[in-house]
């Protein structure tokens, strides 16, 4: 091994594969006399020794190859060299005579032929640099084309020439180690046979771009982006050359997302329709129980008050299918949120107790709220979820018990500084649940049955309170015995509330029965206004009740008319009663502006507190309403003369 410039620290590691020692001699003293390249020459005098240097130090920048060798003769050399290091960058050596061979050389893969005496010093080191260089920037190009999935390749089947970047191989999971010449790209087996169809399209176009499924060896499809143009030659013949890209991801990231938007379209349309069909149900529902309730206050026989009791009954089931599948479908859809607000949780319970203590006295059943002493007045969370969880536990008790007891309690689990942990149980005495079902009665759809009964209900009010629980961070399991009845606990952390949150009247009435007051009633349903407007009547006597099919004719109205409360539907021809509301709110005379309005809808997505708010809604009563309900709300809002 020899050194040119000793003085200098080389940077350029060069391999000579010469076998005339005077010629070596020669080279090294050239480049040590050149100041354009700082380099260490690696000698060997014949290619296979040259070979076996390259195997043990592949970090040889540029080798320069001498065509005729004691082991190897002409344009051979090259090719040897070349088939073991496809990559290698080269520079032919020849002598006079054989010019031509450093020609083909380079059109082979040579980077540039040197002819031996025909140059000084500083051209050897031009060459060597420039080689190094070009080799570099090749380098980095194939880095740039490996991170970004793009390949090129050059076609001449005139010349029977073809070259590929490494990328390209690597996309058809082929390795560049081993290259294709032009003759195999003709047989239709080779993966690189598309080349060859793209080249018969640029004859007729000119260029080519398409996007395709390609696939590799291993049998795996890859989606590229195919570009291919042509050029004619001075001597003849179409070069083509051609840009590819593995798109593969790109397409399975837009196939997402495209996916994506049409489950959300899907969920979107499901959300609209079970929404649609919720509103459209809970109209007639509202009608139909309305009349019910109607006609019990009316003297029937037994038979008769038989007949109405079922038809309420059939409603209620009805209406529980009806909101089971609608919070499913928000759960399901990742909507449902949770709302922080004071409360008066014995006010919320008792409202519960109410509500159904109807059913149970129904099945003479006795039921019982047991509060802790310790259990706080006032809390804060989300009162609307956990009257729901409470409710589908109460209701079920309620449902699968036919003598005895159901029994809602309360107690603090653990307090702390403005948090308490609080646990709620309901026992019953009924039917139990089976050892076997106990692991599944959480799960969509899973419904207790008893031999000879059928018991109604989609099965979703477990799966409904269970998600509302742990949603909250808190638990919820069973236990119990067939026959024996069963106990359902949770627990909730709850924040601790103030007290100046508006209590609940349940047993003061704000307006006497024989109270005189105007009530404006805003709906387009008849059958819905007659059942509104008779229990308004029934329930006080001196009522006067205005009716407005439209939101357009509460305004004209309410421009001729005052009244003390609206009751406004928010789904009607014209102009519903969110821009009804509107309008009054910033329109009208102080006077009528400040009119209490209450949402009376079968909505429910339109009974957040945001939107109530947003319009100026006050409250809302949700279709089909209970008259006891209604009552209370009127009762709340309603501001006398």
């Amino acid at each position: 091994m020899t050194e040119s410039n000793p003085n200098l620290k080389p940077s350029h590691n060069v391999l000579l594969i010469e076998d005339d020692p005077a010629y070596v001699r020669l080279a090294t003293i050239l480049l040590a006399e050149s100041e354009l390249l700082n380099c260490r020459i690696t000698h060997r005098p014949t290619l296979t020794a040259g070979i076996q240097e390259l195997r043990q130090n592949p970090n040889f920048e540029a080798v320069l190859l001498d065509l005729t060798l004691p082991d190897s003769q002409g344009y051979e050399t090259l090719e040897r060299l070349l088939s073991h290091f496809p990559h290698l960058n080269i520079i032919v050596l020849t002598g006079l005579d054989d010019k031509d061979w450093g020609l083909q050389a380079v059109k082979s893969g040579a980077q540039d032929f040197l002819v031996k005496g025909a140059f000084d010093g500083d051209q050897l080191a031009k060459s060597l640099r420039y080689s190094i260089e070009r080799s570099n920037i090749l380098k980095r190009l194939e880095e740039t084309q490996r991170i970004a999935h793009i390949g090129n390749w050059e076609c001449s089947p005139a010349q029977h020439y073809f070259q590929a970047s490494e990328e390209t191989y690597r996309i058809f999971g082929l390795s560049p180690q081993h290259p294709f010449s032009c003759e195999e790209l003709m047989n239709p087996d080779c993966p690189f046979n598309i080349f060859l169809q793209l080249q018969d399209e640029v004859c007729q176009q000119k260029k080519v771009e398409k996007d395709i499924w390609v696939s590799r060896r291993d049998g795996e499809k890859r989606y590229v982006a195919i570009v291919c143009s042509g050029r004619k030659l001075d001597k003849g013949g179409f070069l083509f050359n051609g840009i590819i890209q593995d798109i593969t991801e790109r397409k399975q990231a837009q196939e997402l997302k495209k996916d994506k938007e049409l489950a959300e379209q899907a969920a979107k349309f499901r959300e609209q329709f079970i929404a649609s069909v919720s509103h459209e149900m809970r109209t007639p529902m509202n009608a139909i129980l309305g009349m019910a309730n109607l006609l019990r206050q009316t003297e029937l026989d037994e038979e008769q008050k038989g007949y109405t009791d079922s038809i309420r009954q059939s409603s209620d089931i009805l209406l529980g299918i009806i909101n089971d599948i609608l919070q499913m479908s928000t759960i399901q859809n990742g909507k449902l949120q949770f709302e922080q607000k004071d409360f008066q949780l014995s006010g919320l319970l008792q409202s519960l107790f109410g509500v159904l203590k109807y059913k149970a006295e129904e099945k003479k059943i006795d039921f019982q709220l047991v509060i802790r002493q310790d259990v706080p007045k006032f809390l804060k969370g989300d009162v609307l979820r956990l009257n729901q969880i409470l409710f589908n536990l109460v209701g079920n008790a309620i449902k699968f018990t036919d003598h005895g007891f159901v029994r809602l309690g309360v107690e603090v689990l653990e307090k702390q500084v403005g948090r308490f942990h609080l646990g709620f149980v309901v026992e019953d005495s009924g039917i139990g649940i089976a050892k076997e079902y106990l692991e599944s009665i959480f799960e969509s759809f899973t419904q207790l049955w008893q031999k000879g009964r059928i018991y109604e209900g989609t099965g979703l009010g477990l799966p409904i309170a269970k998600f509302l629980v742990e949603a909250q961070g808190g638990q919820i399991g069973v236990r119990s015995e067939p026959g024996k009845g069963s106990t359902f606990f949770f627990d909730l952390w709850l924040d601790e509330g103030a007290p100046n949150v508006l209590i609940e009247p349940t047993t003061i009435e704000r307006i006497p029965p024989e109270a005189s007051f105007d009530l404006l009633l805003v709906e387009d349903h008849k059958m819905n206004q007659l059942v509104a407007k008779k229990t308004l009547e029934k329930k006080w006597k001196n009522i006067n009740v205005f009716l407005a099919e439209n939101g357009e004719e509460a305004i004209q109205l309410l421009k001729k008319q005052k009244v003390d409360i609206i009751l406004m539907d928010i789904q009607m021809p014209v102009r519903d009663g969110l821009s009804a509301t509107e309008y009054i709110r910033k329109y009208m005379p102080p006077g009528i502006a400040s009119i209490p309005i209450l949402a009376m809808t079968a909505h429910t997505d339109k009974t957040r507190e945001h939107i109530l708010k947003e319009y100026g809604l006050d409250d809302y009563v949700l279709k089909p309403f209970e008259p006891e309900q209604l009552f209370q709300k009127i009762q709340r809002y309603f501001k006398p003369a």
